[in-house]
Order: structure tokens, then C-alpha cells, then sequence
């Protein structure tokens, strides 16, 4: 019998190593040492912060025309989308409402992201304070930039780390790949047809962005929705125009 119970103490104690390796294995990263602050991206660490608010804005952006809370809008479909070339009247052609639109893009982007901007350096801040690190940190703002296949997305943060040694970050960039610039470019172009000739001939841009596509919904009232949108990103933008209409019934002269 006391044999018996021995060797049941040895299967249990070989069966608890073999469950306490198993652990170790599997745990070991998370339980590990923490990797010291210096081996943390602020490039990496601050694109995935900023991220989730990003993407969300600048789709909203997009569907209204480059504005966060549009107004002299269109009411179409439940959504609002900002009129960038309007005129009230009938056999006039409209007036550009904002000539500069991806400087407008840019400025209402850079005021949504802003204050995720700061909560993102604070974060960053702290993760290097966790590791006994002094930090000297007093502003956090961003600009943003839309340029040619991409956007970027500047952290003015000047940060000075010390502990053995002494750090210092004036600027942090973060690029983002995009084709937003065409998309914008390209829409320019309609409203200037749009304020000289009273419509634009969207098949004819095909033979230039082959990777475009343009959709435009004419409504019974006169103004027309434009949506742009590049098929290899899915990225798209939308605005509204209204020029050289006329009343129903009546004729263009």
C-alpha cells in the first residue's frame, strides 16, 4: 500500500512539473522583464494611438465635402454634405465656396485630432516614466500634411528623456499612406468647371486616374452630388454643387 502511495506522489509531482513548464512556456513573454524605454518606437507607439480617431474623422470628412460640421449643406440621403461651389439662382453658374480644399482638409483634421494628439504624448510620456526615466514635456500639438500617396502627421512635442543618458525629440512624423492629394486635386478641377461652364464631363478625368472612379447624382432642385472615389484604397471624397439650373418647366437659354 505505502508503495502504491508513493508512486501516486511521484505521477502527481512529475504531472506538476510538467504543468509548471507548460506555463513558464506560454507566460514567460508576458512576465518577463519589461524591455527598457529606449527600445519603445515613439513613431510606432504614437500611430497606434492616433489611429482609431484618424480613420473615423477623416471618413466623416470626406462624406461632408472636407468639413467636420458642415454648414451651407445639402440635405441628401439623412447626411449633410457642404455645398463647394452654390449659387441661389436659376441660369447662373455657382460660386466657389472654398477654393483651398485641402488646406481647409488639413485644418479641419488637425483640430478633431489635436486633443488625441496631447492624450497620445501624455501616454507616450508615461510609458518612458514607468521605466524610471525622467521626462520634460509642456506642449503636444499636431499638423497635418496631405501630400502625394500619402499623409503625414507631424507630433510638434519637443521631448527631452533622461537617465543614463539624455534624449531629445523635437518632432515625431508619422506617414500614412493615402491618395486623398488626387481625390482632392481631381475635385478641384470639377468645381472649376463647375463655376465657369455650369457642369463638368467626368469620364474624360478615367483616362488620367485609371484607378478613379466618379459618380454624379443629379437632383430634381438643381444641385448635384459628386462622390470620387480611388478603388485600389476605397478612399473616397463627396461635395456638393449647384449651377446653371433652371426652374422646372423652364429652359436653358
Amino acid at each position: 500500500m505505502d508503495n502504491k502511495r508513493g508512486q501516486v506522489a511521484i505521477f502527481v509531482i512529475i504531472a506538476l512539473i510538467i504543468i509548471a513548464v507548460i506555463l513558464v512556456i506560454f507566460l514567460y513573454p508576458k512576465i518577463g522583464p519589461r524591455p527598457p524605454a529606449e527600445e519603445l518606437s515613439p513613431e510606432t507607439y504614437l500611430k497606434k494611438c492616433i489611429e482609431p480617431v484618424f480613420m473615423p474623422t477623416m471618413e466623416r470628412l470626406s462624406k461632408n465635402g472636407g468639413y467636420f460640421n458642415p454648414e451651407g449643406a445639402l440635405e441628401y440621403k439623412g447626411e449633410k454634405i457642404k455645398y463647394l461651389c452654390y449659387t441661389r439662382e436659376y441660369y447662373t453658374t455657382c460660386v466657389i465656396q472654398q477654393p483651398m480644399i485641402k488646406e481647409n482638409y488639413e485644418k479641419e483634421l488637425k483640430e478633431v485630432l489635436d486633443p488625441k494628439a496631447k492624450e497620445c504624448v501624455q501616454s507616450l510620456k508615461e510609458q518612458y516614466e514607468k521605466s524610471g526615466y525622467q521626462i520634460i514635456n509642456d506642449k503636444a500639438e499636431i499638423n497635418v500634411s496631405i501630400l502625394p500617396k500619402r499623409i503625414i502627421l507631424s507630433f510638434l512635442a519637443p521631448m527631452t528623456i533622461s537617465k543614463d543618458n539624455t534624449r531629445t525629440f523635437n518632432e515625431i512624423n508619422i506617414e500614412l499612406k493615402s491618395e486623398l492629394y488626387d481625390l482632392l486635386l481631381t475635385s478641384t478641377s470639377i468645381l472649376e468647371f463647375e463655376s465657369t461652364l455650369g457642369d463638368s464631363e467626368i469620364t474624360a478625368y478615367s483616362a488620367y486616374y485609371p484607378d478613379l472612379i466618379i459618380k454624379k447624382d443629379k437632383l430634381s432642385e438643381g444641385s448635384k452630388v459628386y462622390t470620387l472615389r480611388n478603388v485600389v484604397t476605397n478612399e473616397s471624397f463627396r461635395f456638393a454643387s449647384r449651377s446653371l439650373s433652371w426652374p422646372p418647366g423652364g429652359y436653358l437659354l
